[in-house]
């Protein structure tokens, strides 16, 4: 009878060894691509929205209302950028960044509206459709949750009970450094903290620049 001939648990051994040492290599490598994919897909979306913004208020003199404003009805400021006039074919962009599934403001890129002193109006649920106490927005920024999947504002900026505006991003000006730990640099690690910015407008402040700078 002729003698079968296979491999030995030693070469088995051996060639499961090179296949692991393979995946090794190239699965870091393809999830890096796809976060560079995904930081170049943000960026992308944030300049067409950036661009609608601009086109806005060539057209009304002023940006989309602040957070919080009922614009027919529905509590989202974005919704003037794809009706009537379709500046964007859809409004909420959404985040890379995120899962599909949750609520609106869960899933899509965040806006916020800020007037002259760089603090950022918003609206309460429960308050009027209108601009909080007058304030006319000077300047926006757009944010991303980044490769972090998580907004890490610097102690989430509080609410001026006189005025209801939301105090400058957490002192930026006067603590440069701590703003900067929650804005994504891809020079600490392609997978870093941080969030993702543009801004536009009259940007001021170190904040402001800063996210010009991304």
């Amino acid at each position: 009878m002729k003698k079968q001939s296979g491999f030995t648990l030693i070469e088995l051994l051996i060639v499961v060894a090179i296949i692991a040492i393979l995946a090794a290599i190239a699965v870091p490598n393809f999830l890096e691509a796809q976060t560079r994919a995904k930081v170049s897909r943000t960026k992308a979306d944030m300049r067409s929205v950036a661009t609608a913004m601009e086109s806005y208020r060539v057209d009304t003199n002023h940006y989309p209302p602040p957070y919080g404003v009922k614009v027919e009805g529905v509590r989202d400021s974005w919704a003037v950028l794809s009706t009537p006039i379709a500046y964007l074919t859809v409004a909420r962009m959404q985040d890379p960044f995120t899962r599909p599934s949750g609520s609106v403001g869960q899933v899509t890129l965040t806006y916020e509206a800020c007037n002259s002193q760089n603090q950022m109006l918003e609206i309460p649920a429960t308050a009027p459709s209108i601009s909080p106490a007058g304030q006319t927005t000077v300047w926006w920024w757009i944010a991303s949750r980044g490769p972090d999947k998580r907004y890490g504002f610097q102690n989430n900026p509080a609410i001026d009970p006189e005025t209801s505006l939301r105090l400058k991003f957490a002192n930026s000006d006067t603590d440069n450094a701590g703003w900067l730990t929650v804005v994504y640099d891809p020079t600490n690690g392609t997978v870093s903290l941080g969030n993702i910015y543009r801004a536009g407008g009259q940007v001021s402040g170190f904040a402001g620049r800063t996210m010009l700078a991304q």
